[in-house]
């Protein structure tokens, strides 16, 4: 209500606080009598206040902010104009997040590198394949991340490096241990790099038959701990 409160000289934010007062004070004092006032007066009295209320200069922008953004306004606009606001904010709210997890789940990707591994249990190896992966790791980006990797192609021994990476839902330490099984189902073994202490006693829960194709190593102080929902 500023813009009308500023509209009537109100300069500080106590006008806008005694406006919204006064108008409470008068619906409820004033009740029976606002009750005489036909509809269609009380619209045109709204169509005015929105017109005054509604930034037209923000029209300008269509057209340079994202085209989610865009269709987020269109959507709450239409819905409030058809149903109600309350649920034109709930859908709006939905439509955001899913679009945001949407977004996030193309942002996962891998870089390729050589580097030098010094394995809990064997000897050091000088060149190992090396994927960096950069990007958020949940539920909404695993199929992206199981994209990422060429199985057949790979050496025998392979770094998963998660320094550009956080894994953030049971969906991804799921993930994580597919692949890990892909591989060690042709003989090959998956060394994990800098993923929390969390993330490394939660893989060792999730996975069965024995000892895992996959061995934690490097694991980064700086990582997270979070729990994750589980049966047990």
């Amino acid at each position: 209500q500023m813009p009308q409160a500023q509209s009537g000289g109100g300069v500080s934010k106590l006008s806008g606080m005694a406006m919204s007062i006064f108008l409470a004070l008068g619906i409820v004092a004033f009740a029976p009598l606002l009750g005489q006032i036909p509809v269609v007066s009380l619209a045109g009295v709204m169509l005015l206040v929105c017109q005054s209320t509604f930034s037209w200069g923000s029209l300008r922008l269509v057209g340079k902010i994202p085209n989610l953004d865009a269709f987020v306004i269109a959507l709450v606009t239409y819905v409030t104009i058809k149903d109600d606001l309350a649920k034109a904010v709930l859908i709006g709210t939905i439509t955001s997040a899913l679009g945001f997890a949407w977004k996030q789940s193309t942002k996962i990707s891998t870089t390729l590198s050589q580097t030098k591994l010094n394995p809990p249990s064997g000897p050091t190896l000088p060149n190992v394949k090396t994927y960096n992966i950069n990007g958020p790791l949940f539920f909404g980006s695993t199929q992206s991340f199981s994209q990422l990797f060429r199985v057949k192609e790979d050496p025998d021994d392979v770094v998963i490096d998660f320094t550009q990476s956080r894994v953030y839902d049971h969906s991804a330490l799921e993930a994580i241990n597919s692949i890990c099984d892909r591989y060690g189902s042709i003989g090959k073994r998956v060394y994990l790099r800098r993923l929390s202490s969390e993330c490394a006693k939660l893989l060792a829960k999730i996975h069965k038959g024995g000892l895992p194709p996959y061995e934690v190593i490097e694991v980064s102080p700086s990582d997270p701990v979070y729990d994750v929902a589980d049966d047990e």
